[in-house]
């Protein structure tokens, strides 16, 4: 019975180790595969310019990332001239812009919002340092690829499983909930295709999203145009406005 259980014992550690040198070396295809850390770290600031097809019409976005945690994205109508509706993620705190006011999010949704919108290089890298957990749960058969299944939990609580293709390691889909202000929240689908390389580092340029849940399901489909790296960006970028009707 002794050596049975120390058998068992043997065998559960062994297990953990396997999965955790499993999940290092996903993560670590990963890095490589989008261009290697130390490319990734030379991006110090990110634009990216993106048209996004809705069922309704067409959405211009300009996204604004820089390091660690800053993060501005501007929306509205795809027409020449028309006003874009910030929002945005600092330091103090995780804003939008509704009915031409300022709102802040509460603290647990800020958490939430910094750790997802305003990370600057994914999930997966530095996860350890991040506070997140990772575990792998086995391959899986996306109409895309075969994929790596990734599960994470970040420090704040919030859930996402991740997707890597057996064979490049990029990212084909992310799934999770989406927690919108106002209490909304969606089931979504995020698949990602047509990567391109910008300074050395590749970007998926089409990503596909599908929400569901209570509210009626929506589908996206968005065209990224450009991505520049390394623009000169002031933190002043990444406040509210003082006045919501200006950018």
């Amino acid at each position: 019975m002794r050596i049975l259980f120390v058998s068992c014992l043997f065998a559960i550690a062994a297990a953990a180790t396997g999965q955790a040198q499993t999940v290092d070396e996903l993560v670590a295809r990963h890095i490589e595969a989008r261009g290697g850390l130390q490319k990734l770290q030379a991006i110090q600031t990110i634009k990216i310019t993106r048209t996004v097809a809705t069922p309704f019409s067409d959405v211009r976005v300009i996204i604004y990332r820089k390091r660690p945690q800053l993060f501005r994205a501007e929306q509205g109508p795809a027409a020449p001239g028309a006003a874009l509706v910030p929002r945005g993620v600092n330091p103090d705190a995780a804003w939008d812009v509704a009915q031409g006011k300022v709102v802040t999010r509460p603290d647990a949704a800020a958490a939430e919002t910094r750790e997802l919108d305003a990370d600057f290089d994914g999930l997966l890298v530095d996860w350890k340092a991040k506070g997140h957990a990772v575990t792998y749960e086995g391959k899986e058969m996306l109409p895309s690829a075969e994929t790596y299944k990734l599960k994470v939990k970040t420090k704040s609580g919030a859930e996402r499983t991740i997707y890597l293709d057996a064979r490049t390691y990029l990212e084909r889909r992310q799934t999770g909930i989406l927690n919108l202000p106002g209490g909304r929240q969606f089931n979504i689908v995020l698949d990602f295709d047509n990567y391109r390389e910008v300074n050395g580092v590749k970007f998926p340029f089409d990503i596909n999203e599908d929400r569901t849940g209570k509210e009626p399901s929506l589908s996206f489909v968005t065209y990224t145009e450009k991505i520049e790296v390394n623009v000169p960006m002031d933190d002043s970028l990444f406040a509210p406005p003082a006045k919501p009707g200006q950018p």
